[in-house]
């Protein structure tokens, strides 16, 4: 019998898992993919759950509970590992406050990192070229944002390029807006907000500068 001389190719074992829900069914899943596919780190795992029809901050943040709970079950979650939900504040708060505050309440309680902008997503496109601290509405964030990126749609890809030598100071000026609604006792989520999704692209991108120094 002749034998098979092939070696197998060593495996790296996954040591974190990043698990990511969002609102959007384009903007950000493809923002998020192109930053995973970019990055291509063995020991790190990115799930971006596929989306579906229900997305208010309420469903997103029970997804992730229900898969997180799954996961555990399988054996697949360690301390490591962390969830994210990632979705847009103007609308929802808008809508019904009591219905926001108590997703906001949900999430704090289950330990689910919460990456909100307010008005939407695009505002952390914004910053990656200017700097905001003004309330804006998403119709006016749109045609500020077709000033350095024309004919903007949501479809398209715009990591790493364009966008990757940019984020450092995007993430300096999410945390300009930050000091600012500190400093004016605002609400964590007011219009400008990136909340915490400078910190989910930090440690991604973190991720990435430790694996470098240790090979």
């Amino acid at each position: 019998m002749a034998r098979n001389l092939e070696r197998s190719q060593p495996s790296r074992k996954i040591t974190q898992k990043i698990l990511i829900a969002c609102e959007g069914s384009k903007t950000e899943p493809i923002y998020f993919k192109s930053i995973r596919n970019e990055l291509r780190l063995p020991t790190l795992e990115i799930i971006i759950l596929p989306h579906q029809s229900k997305t208010d901050p309420g469903n997103i943040i029970e997804r992730l509970i229900e898969e997180r709970q799954q996961m555990k079950n399988d054996k697949r979650w360690t301390t490591n590992d962390t969830a994210w939900a990632v979705f847009d504040g103007d609308e929802h708060i808008e809508k019904s406050l009591a219905n926001w505050q108590g997703a906001i309440n949900r999430a704090n309680s289950q330990k689910i990192n919460l990456a909100i902008t307010n008005p939407c997503f695009e505002l952390w496109y914004l910053i990656h070229f200017q700097d905001h601290l003004a309330q804006i509405s998403r119709e006016k964030l749109l045609k500020l944002l077709n000033k350095y990126i024309p004919d903007y749609d949501k479809s398209m890809s715009l990591y790493p390029q364009l966008l990757k030598p940019l984020t450092e100071q995007a993430i300096q000026r999410a945390e300009k807006i930050a000091k600012q609604i500190k400093r004016d006792q605002l609400d964590e989520y007011s219009n400008p907000c990136c909340s915490d999704l400078p910190k989910l692209i930090s440690n991604l991108l973190g991720l990435k500068d430790n694996s470098s120094s240790q090979q």
